[in-house]
């Protein structure tokens, strides 16, 4: 077969080299390459169809369909997390870092191997709400993956050798946070803005080595229940094909009766008050002006997505250019909402040095409070939308991402239609509308400023914006 130049890419780079234009190329040569081109409309419907299915024991199971690559991955979720750990903060992070070490059908060693001739991992992690176990494969095996799956929610034997190795790293990391200013400025931010609620109890070295093996029992056999769960299937693979799979898998699993959950109000956060965290030695001060913040089903939080990234989403937020580009006070400072199923928090942060931790306080309430007063210009706010569309619409890429979102809408009780115009509105927040969410969940006179530092150097500084309550690295109140 013969291949002339004409043919070949290589001509159509040299007639381009050469400076040899094309009617399409010449008029390409006409754009103005100074005007930023306008980037149209945020598709209407860029979330992908599912299938709800329910197997006869009441699991649920959501099926997105996805052949572009010979993939399959699993997302099963159980309605607890660590607001249930009922007295015993630690308790479902130990539940979910045991579910892969042995089972009543497997050693721990068994369960590692098969997963790993798979080529796949089965790992468990629990949060706030819910305690996720995941894992992904070629499709070809689905049906051995699927039956690791269900042996490690279904029938973990939680050992005591198993156990006190997990409580072991647990230990050690609780210990080695007391020297990391980042996690006792979130811990205590849990405890501030949540108080008495489960989602600020905290795991302890107490409340870790009080765990027993029986908790761990008592804990699965109340919350890991067919009903208090949901299954999400993403892949190169059709709803005949698997449910029979599924079925098979998890057909056998039981339910017993649900435990009521008793309903703990959040306090109520009234004035300024500042908490600091004295340690000493520290050069800098770890900063977090905080407060509630809109639960997980807030009819609007796709507009508090484009809030949040207007005022410290990242290097365009206003946090960042006033904190870092204008005084020079930070590497970086940021802002961020955690919206949970019950209740959320808001956060804007920055680490400073010492002598600037209370001028930096000032400029955070500063642009708090210009966000709520003065609507956005509408050339930063189209930045900030184009900014959150395209996050969203790169997100669909991910398998496990579009899994949860699909098991978000029953864990939160989303509308079924809410990622579907997720991206329309936020392309559609205007100035006005920014301004009003901001006055819906901002407040710089109610609010609490946590700072993690030395007390010495900050603590007169920071009496300025309110009453000071100093604490030492295990939270507890220094008199």
């Amino acid at each position: 077969m013969t291949f002339s130049l004409l043919q070949s890419p290589r001509f159509f780079c040299l007639l381009g080299c050469l400076g040899i234009l094309t009617p399409s190329s010449m008029k390409a040569a006409e754009i103005d390459r100074s005007i930023k081109p306008n980037p149209g409309l945020a598709p209407a419907a860029s979330f992908p169809e599912f299938k709800d299915l329910t197997l006869p024991n009441g699991l649920r199971i959501f099926i997105i369909q996805d052949d572009r690559r010979p993939m399959v991955t699993f997302r099963l979720i159980v309605k607890a997390g660590a607001a249930l750990d009922n007295g015993k903060s630690g308790t479902a992070s130990l539940v979910a870092n045991l579910l892969n070490r042995g089972t009543s059908k497997r050693t721990a060693e068994a369960f590692a191997k098969e997963a790993d001739f798979l080529n796949s991992r089965v790992e468990a992690v629990a949060g706030p709400d819910s305690i996720s176990l995941i894992a992904s494969a070629l499709n070809k095996y689905t049906s051995p993956l699927l039956d690791l799956m269900s042996d490690a929610a279904c029938y973990p034997s939680f050992t005591g050798d198993q156990l006190e190795k997990a409580r072991k790293i647990s230990l050690s990391g609780l210990e080695a946070q007391k020297q990391q200013p980042q996690a006792l400025v979130s811990k205590l931010v849990a405890k501030v803005v949540y108080g008495n609620h489960p989602y600020g109890q905290i795991a302890t070295p107490e409340s870790v080595s009080a765990i027993t093996q029986d908790d761990l029992v008592k804990y699965h056999g109340a919350y890991f229940q067919p009903k208090n769960a949901t299954l999400a299937i993403v892949g190169d693979i059709t709803p005949d094909q698997v449910m029979p799979l599924v079925e098979k898998a998890f057909g056998s699993w039981k339910n017993t009766d649900l435990a009521d959950r008793v309903k703990i109000p959040l306090p109520e956060i009234k004035g300024r008050s500042v908490h600091l965290v004295d340690r000493p030695g520290s050069v800098q001060s770890n900063i977090v002006v905080c407060r509630p913040g809109p639960p997980r089903n807030t009819p609007d939080l796709p507009e508090v997505l484009v809030l949040n990234s207007t005022l410290g989403g990242g290097f365009s937020g206003r946090l960042f250019q006033n904190l870092r580009e204008t005084h020079g006070w930070t590497y970086g400072a940021y802002s961020a909402f955690d919206p949970r199923k019950e209740a959320g928090s808001f956060e804007a942060s920055a680490e400073t040095r010492n002598e600037v931790t209370a001028p930096a306080v000032t400029e955070i309430l500063k642009e708090i409070d210009r966000l709520c007063k003065e609507p956005a210009p509408e050339a930063e706010l189209a930045l900030q939308r184009e900014y959150n569309i395209g996050n969203y619409l790169l997100s669909l890429e991910k398998s496990e991402r579009t899994a949860q979102r699909v098991q978000d809408i029953d864990l939160y009780g989303l509308p079924k239609d809410f990622y579907k115009t997720y991206a329309r509105r936020m392309g559609s927040v205007t100035p006005e509308l920014m301004q009003a969410t901001a006055q819906s969940h901002l407040d710089t006179a109610n609010i609490c400023i946590v700072v993690v530092g030395e007390a010495k150097e900050i603590k007169t500084a920071l009496e300025t914006f309110g009453p000071v309550t100093v604490y030492d690295t295990d939270l507890k109140v220094k008199k």
